[in-house]
């Protein structure tokens, strides 16, 4: 037998592993910027310049671009038309994507358009504000990743330069990159510039029709101003010679490389240091070049240098020390940065901030601190008030890898979404639960009750500050999940550990607890309403029953509306329309004998927009009708179904176990139960409906 080559014997699954890494190195090449090494001469990058102006576009501008670049969506929220920027939908497959909060995500992209188009809020620090878990943090995280993907393609891309000093004997470095990667059309005096970029934005306008001008602003920073000028001296101010000392290189925003994307995050007051913000003197240069005040002895690493060309994204901002946030002052009303002996450093940033409402509230009262809230822009990011959206953020969490396999039954993060919204709302106004407030932003109507939704929503703006922190459901059930040993986890089993565990989470207020307790009644009220219907649904629900049933209470309702008679099928005979009929159905699903003919011309309206498109009108097609026909066949049969012995686990009786596996078959095939919690469902829906007639028969 030949022995096997050292690549065949590392291979995995049967494949060489020299095909295997040949295969990785080729697919990583090609997904390679295409001019990420090349060097460019300065006469050349101007006429890149010329041929796609973008190039040259300002921090926001780009921040702008990117997030249209993934494209919009007109959405319709409470009969508001709302814009849904695709961008926050996790573009990157990275689980970031954010729900609910379209209004205040449309409130800050209108803040970046305004910056981008010259209008003001460039000179702003923009805060994100709002309670913990509100998604604040991923929107910085999403921003940043944004850009460096952007960055990377032909629409983002963007270039720096270096310095040549090989001419320079008592240089100790020949090649020397620009340290805060600027723009290499700053090498252009001002003057010189001005009549430069007019002619891009020319072009500009013409080739991309855009909202705004571009333009490049801003001195060279200290250490390429030296360069600058001792080149300059050294051809008698011959910019055509200075600039043949010039390499324009492709610039990709990286996190991890620190290149025009810089993160912050305040550490203990006591040993705050301003260098960490603008950088600081590197005393080995200094015994180099023999002064503390040469530039290039200067170490342009603080995050505001690091931030020029991208963002300066900073985590709970407003807990550095006031004299550190007067550095923001400068950087965002002139775009510049002053550290200690060194000349000011033109910056070109977004520069983005996060905060919670205690902090924002001491900064807010300070006096002391009236120059630093007037340049702040506050964008509210509250918690979600729309139940589906929240339920949203769980499903994305809770993915089947995340849980080992483990099924989540039916309704288990709905509910747990629902107690969650429902402790974010103020009490409702009018004759309405909250309950019914929850349901209604959530885009559900309610039976005979009319709304103003807007006026609600404007006379409650506290709403979503408070309440239960997502990050709270989420680590109940996670334990409810961790401690489960039948392999699936029901609603009934998350709200308890939601509720038995309130006190012992520092996240929750300890004032409401009681209130909580009582909201969280509600919501098993709710499901066990939903359970019994689901439950109901399996057991009474035949099509050709529902559509004969359903057929017939539209004929009786056409008849009623129109004054006319029914004609009985087995006799001929003309009747009047069977009042104690219709009734029967409209009554389960409370309609009042005062609503009746609002409901039955509802029922005829959507016949006759059925038929005017062409559509079948099939009983089953339309949900009220549906469920109150459903819920009238559940009171005809259930008196014949022994749901004490049904629900038994004693029993023996064959027709018993053959109908409940046929139940637990449909609501697995029907609503995803899993044969676990399709057995709790009906043990404990039966058991409802059992206790309900043994209530109905002692009275």
């Amino acid at each position: 037998m030949v022995e096997k080559t050292r690549k065949e014997r590392l291979a995995p699954n049967g494949v060489p592993s020299g095909n295997t890494v040949r295969e990785i190195a080729t697919r990583l090449k090609h997904e390679q910027v295409h001019d990420k090494y090349r060097a460019f001469r300065f006469d050349e990058y101007l006429d890149m310049v010329a041929e796609d102006p973008r190039l040259i576009r300002n921090a926001y501008q780009r921040l702008y671009e990117m997030i249209l670049s993934h494209g919009t969506e007109a959405q319709k929220k409470n009969g508001k038309a709302v814009t849904r920027f695709k961008f926050f939908d996790d573009p990157f497959g990275t689980e970031d994507a954010i729900f609910g909060i379209d209004e205040p995500l449309k409130n800050l992209v209108d803040i970046f358009e305004a910056a981008a188009k010259g209008l003001g809020p460039e000179h702003r620090v923009i805060l994100l504000h709002g309670p913990v878990a509100t998604s604040k943090s991923t929107i910085g995280r999403l921003i940043r990743r944004g850009l460096e993907e952007y960055s990377r393609g032909d629409e983002g891309r963007l270039y720096t330069f270096e310095w040549d000093l090989t001419t320079f004997e008592d240089e100790p470095i020949g090649i020397v990159p620009c340290p805060i990667f600027e723009e290499p059309l700053r090498l252009i005096p001002d003057v010189q510039r001005r009549s430069l970029i007019e002619s891009v934005n020319e072009i500009f306008q013409k080739k991309f029709k855009p909202e705004y001008q571009i333009d490049v602003e801003g001195d060279l920073c200290p250490k390429c101003r030296f360069y600058f000028n001792r080149f300059m001296q050294l051809y008698n101010d011959d910019l055509e010679k200075v600039l043949q000392h010039i390499t324009v290189r492709r610039l990709i925003l990286s996190e991890q490389d620190r290149k025009g994307i810089a993160t912050f995050e305040p550490k203990d007051k006591k040993n705050q240091d301003e260098e960490e913000l603008t950088g600081g003197m590197n005393w080995r240069l200094v015994q180099v070049y023999g002064s503390d005040s040469d530039p290039r002895a200067f170490n342009y690493d603080g995050e505001l240098c690091v931030a020029n060309r991208g963002i300066f994204d900073g985590e709970e901002l407003l807990k550095l020390q006031e004299e550190f946030l007067y550095d923001f002052l400068h950087a965002t009303q002139e775009h510049v940065i002053k550290p200690k002996k060194n000349p000011r450093i033109s910056i070109d940033a977004v520069i983005l901030g996060r905060t919670n409402n205690p902090e924002y509230k001491r900064v807010r009262s300070n006096e002391k601190m009236e120059a630093f809230n007037d340049r702040t822009r506050k964008i509210d990011i509250p918690y979600v008030l729309r139940k589906s959206d929240e339920e949203k953020i769980y499903t994305k969490f809770f993915q089947r890898p995340r849980i080992g396999g483990k099924h989540i039954a039916p309704h288990t993060l709905e509910m747990a979404s629902l107690w969650a919204i429902l402790t974010r709302l103020e009490d409702p106004t009018g004759d309405i639960t909250h309950l019914q407030k929850a349901k209604l932003y959530d885009g559900e109507s309610i039976p005979n009750k009319t709304v103003d939704l807007q006026k609600m929503r404007e006379e409650a703006r506290e709403e979503g500050f408070f309440g239960v922190s997502p990050r709270y459901v989420i680590d109940m059930i996670s334990k409810a999940l961790v401690n489960d040993k039948e392999g699936c986890i029901n609603p009934y089993r998350v709200l308890a550990m939601l509720e038995d565990n309130l006190r012992d989470h520092s996240a929750v207020d300890e004032s409401r607890i009681d209130e909580y307790k009582e909201l969280m009644e509600m919501v098993r009220d709710d499901l066990s309403e939903i359970s019994q219907e689901e439950v109901r649904r399996v057991i009474s629900h035949d099509p050709e029953e529902l559509k004969e049933v359903g057929q017939k209470y539209l004929d009786h309702v056409l008849a009623y509306l129109n004054d006319e008679r029914v004609e009985d099928k087995y006799t001929g005979e003309a009747k009047e329309p069977d009042e104690e009929f219709m009734r029967a159905i409209e009554k389960q699903i409370n309609i009042a004998e005062a609503q009746k003919d609002d409901f039955r011309q509802e029922i005829a309206n959507w016949i006759s927009e059925r038929a005017r498109k062409g559509e079948s009108f099939n009983p089953e097609d339309n949900d009220r009708l549906r469920r109150a026909i459903e819920k009238k066949l559940w009171e005809d049969k259930k008196h014949n179904i022994n749901f004490s012995a049904m629900v038994s686990d004693k029993t023996t009786d064959p027709e018993h176990k053959n109908r409940k596996n046929d139940w637990v078959a449909r609501l697995k095939n029907e609503f995803s139960y899993c044969d676990v919690c399709a057995e709790n469902v009906i043990d404990h829906a039966g058991a409802e409906v059992a206790r309900a007639e043994l209530d109905g028969s002692a009275h």
